[in-house]
């Protein structure tokens, strides 16, 4: 039993690796933002109560920058990296609303003042069968914009990864973030016409522009 975990955590593993590189080909090729740290991973049975998933999380969690968002927050890898951005000026200027990293990155996500409806929008839900597990990267603030290519993909997190995968009793899924009828749904959109992954992209980025804007 415990060979076939190890080969199972080993193939996961090396799926990820694949997805790393080829996120890594895309930047290259195609100038697409790197690869951010979030994993797509499904709960062994349908979350029953959220409340007992997070208090796990907050408990096991190895820093406040490991969270979980529900698997219909983000959108794509700009969309992270966006709302990391806006985290990062929120910190360094000391006008953050929420009293977490971790919380604010989940409000900016939201597009709202109140974090009661930040969790609402952002994070798992009752029945919920699946979820994104993230850890947000750190900066240091003589960083510029144009620095964040650098920050690419790794495998610094993959033990941290995984033990918070057995606490919470989910296993990894090789994806990455994509839009969803579900994302229109939880983040309380605006549903249009001929509406697809990049008019809810650009919805969701202006959202993030003007979020605390007075």
């Amino acid at each position: 039993m415990e060979s076939l975990r190890k080969r199972k955590k080993s193939e996961e593993l090396i799926a990820t690796d694949n997805m790393r590189a080829r996120g890594s080909a895309q930047l290259m090729e195609e100038a697409q933002p790197p690869w951010f740290t979030a994993w797509s991973v499904k709960f062994q049975e349908p979350i029953s109560d959220p409340r007992v998933i997070a208090a796990m999380l907050l408990q096991k969690r190895p820093d406040e920058r490991w969270l979980l968002l529900g698997h219909a927050t983000p959108v794509s890898e700009r969309h992270l990296w966006a709302a990391w951005l806006a985290l990062r000026e929120r910190v360094n200027s000391s006008t953050m609303i929420s009293n977490s990293i971790d919380g604010e990155f989940m409000r900016l996500l939201a597009g709202t003042h109140q974090m009661s409806v930040a969790f609402h929008r952002t994070g798992v839900r009752a029945g919920d069968e699946k979820a994104w597990l993230v850890r947000l990267p750190e900066w240091n603030e003589s960083m510029d914009d144009d620095q964040i290519s650098i920050i690419g993909p790794s495998g610094n997190y993959d033990d941290d990864l995984y033990q918070l995968m057995s606490w919470l009793e989910c296993d990894l899924v090789p994806e990455r973030p994509t839009a969803s009828k579900l994302t229109i749904e939880r983040l309380e959109l605006t549903n249009q016409p001929n509406q697809n992954e990049y008019s809810l992209e650009q919805q969701l980025m202006m959202r993030l522009s003007i979020t605390d804007l007075d």
